[in-house]
């Protein structure tokens, strides 16, 4: 993993927009699977970027934690995550709940369910939730050390339930977060000493090595973090091996990220990467609610693991998806002080 200290910016801007691309390219492969009616766990390219993409979005936002604490106290940034994370969801969520109810007529607003109980914008929410526990850990820390990092995280763990308040996704990708914050605070010396070619290589073949073992039982939307068998040996070690496989897809993807911020791709992916938050929460409608209803209609078919498909017609509508997310929120959202404070936190 290559040091960030001096193309932090650059680096993290261009990871942000590769994974944002690969987030819609994902959503564009499943929504056209279950339009056609296949099983998109499945999918190979699917597969590929569902072992990592999410990690690592997370794993930066606990980068980014680390760097803004170096700036601002505890409290400060705290407050800064209110109005960044937690006042975008609530609003993003109780629109999803109207529109939600204007496409299925359902009569009625279960605020409390979009909220808390089943947050659809449950990403942010997770954010959220796990820039609270970290901000907890650090000012914890100066008591019980870094131990109580671990003890949170076990506290999380053993929460006897796991479908409310999107609660098995912060029991998931809390440690990834963690990992994102001591990384920035204590690994600077760890990721010069294992910054080369050696490296990539080595994570490389460890994760193509691992990916044919990868399930549909691997998967956070199947799993939900529960034990799918009564053999707790043979899940904890596959719960093992799905956070492995995370970090080094995580590895692989810095070592990327910091080549291509090297080069002029820098100018696309980084500006893609400023606009990864609008893009993630705009096509949820675009690509997520619209899409699969313009498929429908021209009732197209494809080989779903065809180069056509996932090389050529994917990536094109993924493009194209993203290109329209990032007109409307700088047309749009962006320019009205009010839409940008309520839906981005005033980015």
């Amino acid at each position: 993993m290559p040091t960030l200290v001096k193309t932090r910016n650059r680096t993290i801007d261009v990871l942000k927009g590769l994974a944002i691309v690969l987030v819609v390219y994902g959503h564009v492969i499943q929504r056209s699977m279950v339009v056609g009616g296949a099983d998109f766990f499945l999918n190979p390219v699917f597969k590929i970027i569902y072992t990592f993409h999410m990690p690592l979005f997370v794993f930066i936002s606990g980068y980014l934690i680390a760097a803004s604490l170096k700036r601002r106290s505890i409290k400060d940034t705290f407050t800064i995550r209110v109005k960044s994370l937690f006042i975008p969801f609530v609003v993003w969520s109780l629109l999803d709940m109207v529109v939600n109810d204007l496409i299925n007529s359902s009569g009625g607003f279960n605020v409390f369910e979009y909220l808390f109980l089943k947050p659809s914008v449950w990403f942010l929410f997770t954010l959220f939730v796990a820039s609270a526990l970290v901000l907890a850990s650090v000012k914890l820390q100066r008591k019980f050390g870094l131990v109580i990092f671990a003890l949170i995280y076990l506290l999380i763990l053993f929460i006897p339930f796991n479908e409310y308040a999107a609660l098995y996704y912060i029991k998931w990708f809390y440690l990834f977060y963690v990992a994102g914050y001591l990384i920035h605070e204590y690994g600077s010396g760890f990721i010069a000493r294992f910054n080369n070619t050696a490296t990539f290589v080595t994570a490389f073949f460890i994760f193509f090595v691992l990916l044919p073992f990868w399930t549909r039982n691997d998967y956070i939307y199947v799993n939900k973090m529960h034990f799918l068998s009564a053999d707790y040996v043979l899940e904890i070690l596959r719960y093992g091996y799905v956070y492995l496989i995370g970090f080094v897809g995580i590895v692989l993807a810095f070592f990327i990220g910091a080549h291509l911020a090297r080069t002029k791709t820098v100018s696309l992916l980084g500006n893609i990467g400023i606009y990864s938050l609008d893009i993630y929460l705009l096509q949820r409608y675009l690509v997520e609610g619209l899409y699969p209803k313009i498929l429908t209609k021209f009732n197209l078919s494809f080989d779903y693991n065809s180069p056509l498909f996932l090389c050529v017609f994917c990536p094109l509508v993924a493009v194209i998806a993203v290109a329209v997310c990032i007109f409307v929120t700088k047309l749009l959202i962006r320019r009205i002080d009010i839409l940008n404070t309520l839906l981005l936190g005033h980015r």
